[in-house]
């Protein structure tokens, strides 16, 4: 299983990385052509729409959880119901909210402080918007037949394909048809049902039962039980995660809004890794849990948090080297001279955050959302006032650190949560753990001396390389054991191995594909 999830996150870090390429390429194009006003109403409405999105009801996580099981016992019917019930299910709920929203979107964007001219164009961006909100909703069921398979190779590509429909097509839209925040809200309602229609084409090839559309009352109440308690925790999460930008939009402007959202930009780009890791360990832990393997289980866990935590803090530690220069020729001086102490301040959060995806996936594998939902709500009530009170003495600043300071709170309950169900560990590092925390340590020192003495893009791009190859050099040789760097190297080759196979046995790898599709199980 280690390996399954190795492979299935090696393709999905490989996609995103394209995506983030992408992104950094054509983020300030867009900048640039909406203008500061402009992005920082679009930085609105996607926050609007992740509010709007609870109505799923947390089918996302529930239809991987239950197909998981349906698919480790053979039950290739019931894997099926799972997905349409899920299905059916989040479409007729996030259809009758986005029905209410696009009623009610001219008062609910005058609400949130957006006048004159940009009211109208905004109306009608948002109306688009949640047509897209309600597709990806839909994909969340969608994709359970691959989720649960781990086929995060098609997986990766359909999604990596909808993605650079919007990050190339929306700059280049709006260079050529204009149209501002309303194009832009298009160009993502097109890439969203491209990615909807890829994952249903390719789910009913290898699981052809989802081609007759079945829905079980019994499986919907299962549905419901499990992620009513995630839309719970939602409730929580969305305000969690979001409010900070409401009170700077009312105390301040958009203009502020659009420094904050290109620093959280940065920041949570540390996720990308932790994202693509921990979506194919939520089926992994459900399918060893399923299966009864617990010493598998818990050495899957404690892999993936060490691993993780020797990538992310240099990781870190390099985005806050680079921060000013980067963001003044990425987005602009006026950004560079803003955003560069809002990204330094949500860094912490951000990794706090980043290594919380592993205990996170092992709550929701083991379907204790009842526990996370409790988690989030008791955060809060102290989060609306402390982002309440920071923001309002503190503008921008205030509003990063109660953003930061969340999730540092956060990742700690999720950890209690995983020490005390699973009795997983709540240490993140190796088998060397004063070494494992010495090495980024020493980069940490070495950065901080190098942004003292250099200030250029160019002069900072080469410490971080020089910086980085001694760090990963020291890691491979004086923190990991070698069982450690030999299960790397065995993981790295069965993931490589398996690629040439396929490369170079195509056509015993053809009958393979065919003989599973016949018949049903792994």
């Amino acid at each position: 299983m280690g390996t399954e999830v190795a492979r299935a996150g090696s393709w999905g870090f490989s996609g995103r990385a394209v995506l983030l390429v992408a992104n950094l390429a054509s983020t300030p194009f867009t900048i640039r052509l909406l203008g500061p006003s402009a992005y920082g109403l679009w930085a609105l409405i996607q926050a609007v729409l992740l509010w709007a999105g609870l109505a799923e009801g947390g089918m996302w996580a529930a239809t991987t959880k239950f197909g998981a099981a349906r698919y480790a016992a053979g039950d290739s019917r019931g894997e099926a119901t799972v997905v349409w019930t899920g299905l059916c299910f989040a479409f007729a709920a996030t259809g009758s909210v986005a029905l209410a929203l696009s009623l009610g979107a001219h008062a609910v964007l005058e609400v949130l402080n957006v006048k004159g001219g940009l009211l109208s164009t905004a109306t009608l961006a948002l109306r688009i918007a949640c047509l897209t909100f309600v597709l990806y909703a839909v994909q969340g069921s969608v994709n359970t037949v691959q989720q649960v398979r781990l086929r995060w190779r098609q997986f990766t590509i359909l999604n990596t394909l909808s993605n650079l429909i919007v990050a190339i097509g929306v700059p280049l839209a709006l260079y050529v048809l204009g149209g501002g925040v309303v194009t832009a809200a298009s160009v993502c309602a097109f890439g969203t049902f491209v990615y909807v229609v890829g994952l249903f084409w390719d789910g009913q090839r290898v699981q052809p039962a989802i081609r007759r559309p079945h829905v079980s009352l019994r499986t919907l109440r299962q549905l419901i039980s499990y992620g009513g308690a995630l839309t719970v925790a939602g409730i929580a999460s969305v305000p969690l995660s979001t409010g900070e930008r409401f009170f700077l939009s009312s105390d301040t402007s958009t203009t502020k809004v659009a420094y904050y959202a290109v620093a959280m930009t940065i920041a949570t780009t540390l996720l990308v890794l932790p994202e693509q890791i921990c979506s194919p360990l939520i089926p992994a832990l459900a399918r060893l849990e399923a299966e009864g393997e617990h010493d598998e289980h818990r050495a899957l866990y404690a892999k993936s948090l060490a691993g993780l935590f020797l990538v992310l803090t240099p990781a870190t530690i390099i985005i806050a080297l680079m921060a000013r220069p980067f963001l003044s020729l990425w987005a602009g001086p006026a950004y560079g001279a803003h955003a560069t102490i809002l990204l330094l301040v949500a860094l912490a959060g951000a990794w706090a955050n980043a290594l919380a995806w592993v205990p996170g996936a092992y709550i929701l594998s083991s379907g204790r959302t009842k526990a996370l939902a409790l988690l989030q709500a008791a955060e809060l009530p102290p989060y609306i006032l402390a982002a309440w009170a920071l923001t309002a003495r503190w503008g921008a600043i205030g509003a990063a650190a109660t953003w930061s300071g969340r999730f540092v709170v956060d990742a700690a309950g999720q950890f209690m949560i995983a020490r005390r169900a699973g009795r997983l560990t709540v240490v993140p590092l190796s088998a060397q753990r004063a070494r494992s925390v010495l090495a980024p340590a020493a980069l940490g020192l070495a950065c901080a001396a190098a942004a003292l003495e250099s200030h250029g893009l160019l002069a900072r791009s080469a410490e971080a390389i020089v910086l980085m190859a001694t760090y990963s050099s020291l890691v491979w040789t004086w923190v990991l054991t070698a069982r450690e760097r030999r299960g790397i190297v065995s993981l790295l080759g069965a993931s490589i191995g398996s690629r040439f196979a396929r490369m170079f046995h195509q056509p015993a790898h053809r009958r393979e594909k065919k003989g599973r599709r016949k018949g049903y199980g792994r």
